[in-house]
């Protein structure tokens, strides 16, 4: 294999390995505490602490298995279809499944709190 076929596996590896290092981290450690800089964060999840804690234990779980399923993903996609694009459907399928986690989670939200963040009976 030359430098040329070799970098886009490294970072098809690369990323893999950042999305299971981030979802272990959030679904292991998520955070306590609402919070700026950490977590699951909209104005819906933000709203009270049971908000902010079924948001981010939501979410941290779709993640957890979204993250295992890139590896496949950039497994097949670099069989059938080569390097760039390999990496190019990668990243694809990793902002898709992410922009669907968050619909879910907001709209799980939705349904289990108010707009007050208080539960619904």
């Amino acid at each position: 294999m030359d430098k040329e076929s070799i970098a886009p596996l490294i970072a098809l590896a690369g990323i893999c390995g950042l999305s299971l290092v981030i979802a272990w981290v959030t679904r292991y450690h998520p955070p306590r505490q609402i919070n700026l800089l950490y977590g699951y964060r909209t104005t819906r999840s933000m709203r009270t602490p049971a908000t902010w804690q079924e948001a981010n234990t939501y979410f941290a779980h779709y993640f957890w298995r979204l993250s295992w399923t890139l590896p496949v993903l950039a497994a097949t996609a670099y069989l059938l279809l080569g390097d760039a694009r390999a990496l190019v459907v990668l990243l694809a399928g990793w902002v898709l499944g992410l922009l669907i986690g968050v619909v879910r989670t907001e709209r799980r939200l939705k349904r289990l709190f108010d707009d007050n963040g208080q539960p619904r009976n």
